[in-house]
């Protein structure tokens, strides 16, 4: 490979510095949210800021990586963290139950209890995932089997309550498991949310469409 010139040098050194000068104003912006993310605020931050580094010989490849990495961790961090007590709320029913309990006081305790003990098994899970020394293909087979075996759980379970997290567990079993009429429309409704509308619509949609099943 022959040296680059110095014009390009110097075209390398502004767009690190454009990098840089990305991140940390990023940075800087999501450190106002960072208290919405108690436990994972810190290790974002870190992350966040530790991607304006690019290896020695990097591409602009790995220049449109950093900057799409960037954009993620600065939006997870902006984005209150409420999902878990989100789907703790749906999947026991806190509002319907709060307007039916001859006590609300204890109703709102043991649901608030209910989320803490939810966040130390999820916190327990991924120091689980965290301390083996599997990659993260195998991580994501040994997570989606946990999620299974939750899922045969659920479909035997009256009433069921829809949350994002039942859905996605009931999405990993089979057909032959029948799932709650709800299903497919807040399956549906999920995949839209989580992958924005272009893809959902124009990809995912036809994708469904154009499946060969049996196949």
């Amino acid at each position: 490979m022959s040296p680059i010139s110095n014009a390009e040098k110097q075209a390398r050194f502004r767009k690190k510095e454009e990098l840089k000068k990305f991140a940390d104003q990023c940075f800087r912006e999501a450190q106002c949210f960072a208290y919405q993310h108690p436990k994972k605020g810190p290790a974002l931050l870190a992350q966040l800021q530790s991607m304006s580094k690019l290896p020695s010989a990097w591409t602009d490849e790995d220049l449109e990586f950093a900057y799409a990495r960037i954009h993620q961790l600065r939006m997870d961090l902006i984005n209150p963290d409420n999902d878990l007590e989100n789907d703790v709320h749906n999947a026991r029913d806190s509002l319907q139950e709060f307007g039916r309990t001859p006590n609300p006081v204890k109703q709102v305790q043991d649901t608030e209890r209910a989320i803490e003990d939810t966040r130390a098994l999820a916190a327990h899970l991924i120091s689980a995932l965290e301390l083996t020394t599997l990659g993260n293909g195998e991580r994501a087979a040994a997570l989606m089997e946990a999620m299974r075996h939750v899922g045969r759980s659920l479909v035997n379970e009256r009433p069921l309550h829809k949350s994002d997290a039942t859905v996605v567990c009931l999405s990993t079993l089979p057909p032959n498991y029948q799932r709650p009429d709800w299903f497919s429309e807040a399956f549906a409704e999920w995949l839209a949310y989580r992958l924005g509308q272009e893809e959902a619509k124009n990809e995912l949609g036809q994708n469904i469409l154009d499946y060969e099943y049996g196949l």
